[in-house]
């Protein structure tokens, strides 16, 4: 279910601070990014913007729609059962909501 109009770069931003890394970095394949990083900025991105999966993972540098699924569906089954993992999603999910 998408829970807000924020854009892409939106997520980019608050991901990327959130972790102290470059928009870049979050969204290159090559940086050496914590791969919870990106699923996280993937998921958020599947949940607050209004983009198609194709759309969000363009934005990601050519990610394929159905690593864009599996990004988003991996990081709601960790949030069940990491508490910390889940709290950090809702908090960086939040502060994108009420800007």
């Amino acid at each position: 279910m998408r829970e807000g109009n924020r854009t892409i770069n939106d997520v980019l931003h608050a991901v990327a601070a959130r972790f102290e890394l470059t928009r870049e970095q979050v969204v290159s394949e090559r940086a050496p990014v914590p791969f919870r990083a990106r699923r996280i900025a993937l998921h958020l991105a599947c949940r607050v913007t209004q983009r198609s999966f194709p759309q969000i993972g363009a934005a990601f540098g050519g990610v394929s729609s159905t690593n864009v699924l599996f990004a988003k569906r991996k990081i709601e089954r960790d949030m069940i059962k990491d508490a910390e993992l889940a709290a950090e999603v809702e908090g960086i999910k939040a502060s994108l909501l009420t800007k």
